[in-house]
């Protein structure tokens, strides 16, 4: 029987959940330089500075201010993701680790398809690292953080901070794509099943 929505959503959320801890605990072992640490103090003056104009009950804002907001921040974001990289390395490690690697050792299941007691399958062969990986591609966030890499390294400040903005934007779109395909299907397949061939199917008792 293929997997209701409510049971992939909860696999997802305790999945994430499971990841960013581990994300947390190994990137907060990475020494911090002084340059990352006087960066963060800068960054969080700029905010301060602007926090009445961009908070306040009577937000006066002007879109000079918000542009001159944007240019002082913009640097300093730049800087810190830069300074940061390594960290968004272990993520992405970490992620096709687990959702890629520990998933196909498990027979197509996570921690949280586990408790959920689902699966993923193949439709018509046996489940392939590959069909794993494309699939976290599009919903787990492996695709976009590798764009975000490339884009911290070809690109500066400002158009980094958009760019990184527009491709957050789309992949927050195809999340939502892709929970409404599981929903509203009658095979209740979601965009990364149709991709690959693949189906979140539950697991027998």
């Amino acid at each position: 029987m293929k997997a209701n929505f409510s049971k992939r959503f909860a696999a997802y959320i305790i999945d994430m959940m499971i990841v960013a801890i581990v994300c947390n605990l190994v990137i907060a072992l990475i020494p911090k330089s002084s340059n990352y640490n006087k960066l963060l103090n800068q960054s969080n003056e700029i905010v301060e500075k602007y926090s009445e104009k961009l908070t306040g009950e009577d937000s006066k804002m002007t879109d000079k201010d918000y542009k001159n907001y944007l240019d002082e921040i913009a640097p300093i974001s730049y800087q810190i993701e830069r300074e940061s990289f390594v960290g968004s390395i272990i993520a992405i490690v970490i992620y096709v680790l687990y959702y890629v690697v520990f998933q196909y050792k498990n027979n197509g299941q996570t921690l949280g398809k586990k408790l959920m007691k689902i699966k993923v399958t193949k439709d018509s062969s046996e489940l392939t690292i590959n069909d794993l990986i494309f699939r976290s591609f599009i919903v787990n966030s492996i695709l976009s953080g590798l764009i975000n890499l490339v884009l911290l390294f070809t690109t500066k400040n400002i158009n980094y901070i958009y760019a990184s903005e527009v491709i957050s934007i789309i992949f927050s779109a195809i999340l939502i794509v892709s929970g409404l395909m599981c929903c509203f299907r009658k095979d209740k397949k979601a965009l990364q099943d149709v991709i690959t061939k693949t189906s979140v199917v539950e697991v027998k008792q």
